[in-house]
């Protein structure tokens, strides 16, 4: 773990995500995307895949937790789509904080079209929740994930 990383104390557990961790092994975690504030809510079924080693790129990363952050990406985009998302979004930014994390976002039903995969979280008809839906989400999504 890194000093003053956000990704590290979400992976931590020092700062809590909605749900608790969807996965949580000695490679790579899961979780719902938290509401920072001033933020009151947040779109559902965002969630990131990082490697719990703070490394900054998929560069850094070793042939285990490369595949254990790929085999979540599969395992996590076919959870959303299980549970509804017409399309889950696979995004690596690396910009703001530098620990790899990978932004899975599900694009919901009636999600009108010319609504752009950059902007299919911020619509004016987006599903956005707070911290207990996205709780409750999480808990759809992890028995989804075990069934």
């Amino acid at each position: 773990m890194s000093e003053s990383c956000l990704v590290c104390d979400e992976v931590s557990g020092d700062i809590p995500v909605p749900g608790g961790q969807l996965e949580a092994s000695d490679q790579v975690a899961v979780f719902h995307c938290p509401i920072v504030a001033p933020a009151t809510d947040v779109y559902a079924g965002y969630l990131f895949v990082v490697p719990r080693r703070h490394v900054p790129g998929f560069s850094g990363l070793t042939e285990d937790e490369a595949e254990a952050v790929g085999v979540a990406i599969a395992r996590w985009s076919r959870v959303l789509e299980a549970v509804g998302a017409e399309h889950v979004y696979v995004l690596r930014i690396g910009h703001g904080v530098d620990h790899l994390h990978v932004h899975l976002v599900p694009r919901w039903p009636g999600t009108p079209s010319e609504v752009s995969w950059l902007h299919v979280d911020d619509w004016d008809g987006a599903r956005r929740v707070d911290t207990p839906a996205a709780a409750d989400f999480v808990s759809t999504l992890r028995t989804v994930g075990v069934a």
